[in-house]
């Protein structure tokens, strides 16, 4: 016989009760092994990961102790710099990155991991020990390296006063980790002054009296740098702002005819862009002060350079630091020279006529771009070419 509808009821009932406690039992044995679990299993620890181009370089604990090693890897290359300069980024040229991770068996790597990989070298620095005998430009010719880059790299070294032993950098050493600094530096320039000349048939030839000494002017020049781990790299000039004008001299000349400026960009001699004047001048990127002997003026490759005066060639060819020379003597003491020519187009012994073409502009010996260096001696001292153009 089947048991009826309520005594089925009454007897699930019966059972349910010893179920359910004993479910609310393994429940609780359940959350409370886990809790243990939980309490006991150590939390998973968090690194910071330095990966540069895709390679990873170490793992390690504290993110702010990686960003400072960085740092401070950065500021040994704005050392140099003048102090007048805006530094507008300092930043690597390496993909850099830093992310967080979990250290493979919790186990972080220290600094000195990252310091040993920054500071070894991918390529170390070449030298070269100076041989009796020895001329920078000749150590220049001999290793294929321009006049200016070899002094760039060397700016303790006197160009024109080098011993033996003394060590010539090369080529300077190649970072594990690239670093590009873009500045900003003004700095105060010369404006050049016109003349105005006075025919004199009572001076002899080539001779001159200054009636007004002509003054000159004076230009804020703002220059872009960049510079590619401590060595410029790219500059610009962006701004020019002029100060204070300059003042026209006054001369009386010989009735001897010589080339004379007839404007702002034709120096008689040569045209161009006037870029340097005579005396102290401060280079823009070093802030180092340094005498210049002549005028520079920027023309492209190949401008026809001129004699100024009739005379004699007393140098045509290498001069070193010059490159490219020419000197022409013109009597009574005279003696004008150009110098980082392309080409020369004169001899030694060879008499030439006022505007006769010498040469041509160019970059030869130390250099950093295309110009004419010109020189004006009066017995054998350096006089202001403006006075004489």
């Amino acid at each position: 016989m089947y048991p009826s509808g309520i005594a089925c009821m009454n007897m699930i009932e019966k059972l349910s009760k010893p179920v359910v406690i004993i479910t609310t039992i393994i429940f609780g044995l359940v959350i409370s092994v886990t809790t243990v679990l939980n309490v006991n299993t150590p939390k998973p620890l968090v690194g910071y990961q330095l990966s540069i181009n895709g390679e990873i370089w170490a793992v390690v604990e504290k993110r702010e102790e990686l960003e400072y090693t960085l740092d401070t890897y950065k500021q040994q290359f704005v050392t140099n710099i003048d102090e007048e300069a805006h530094i507008k980024s300092v930043e690597f040229t390496d993909e850099v990155i830093i992310e967080e991770v979990e250290p493979a068996n919790n186990v972080y790597n220290p600094i000195d991991v990252v310091l040993d990989r920054l500071y070894q070298n991918e390529e170390e620095a070449k030298y070269y020990t100076v041989q009796s005998g020895d001329s920078l430009w000749a150590i220049a010719v001999e290793n294929d390296i321009s006049i200016s880059t070899l002094v760039m790299y060397n700016p303790d070294v006197q160009p024109e006063r080098i011993w033996p032993g003394n060590k010539l950098m090369m080529e300077p050493a190649v970072p594990s980790l690239g670093v590009l600094v873009k500045l900003e530096n003004t700095v105060i320039e010369s404006i050049p002054f016109l003349t105005d000349v006075i025919q004199d048939n009572t001076l002899f030839r080539n001779q001159r009296v200054i009636v007004k000494q002509g003054i000159e002017g004076e230009k804020a020049v703002t220059y872009d740098i960049q510079m590619l781990n401590g060595y410029p790299h790219q500059t610009n000039v962006i701004d020019e702002v002029e100060l204070v004008a300059p003042s026209t001299a006054v001369v009386r000349m010989g009735t001897r005819t010589t080339l004379a400026r007839t404007s702002s960009t034709n120096f008689g001699v040569t045209t161009g862009r006037f870029t340097s004047g005579f005396g102290n001048r401060r280079d823009p990127i070093s802030g180092r002060q340094a005498f210049h002997t002549g005028i520079d003026i920027a023309a492209p490759r190949g401008t026809p350079v001129y004699a100024y005066a009739n005379g004699r060639v007393v140098t045509a060819g290498w001069t070193g630091m010059g490159g490219n020379g020419v000197v022409i003597d013109h009597g009574n003491g005279l003696r004008t020279g150009y110098f980082h020519l392309s080409s020369i187009n004169v001899s030694v012994g060879q008499t030439v006529n006022i505007g006769q073409k010498i040469g041509g502009v160019g970059s030869t010996g130390y250099s950093t771009g295309n110009h004419l260096h010109f020189e004006v001696s009066v017995n054998g001292k350096f006089v202001n070419p403006l006075n004489y153009i």
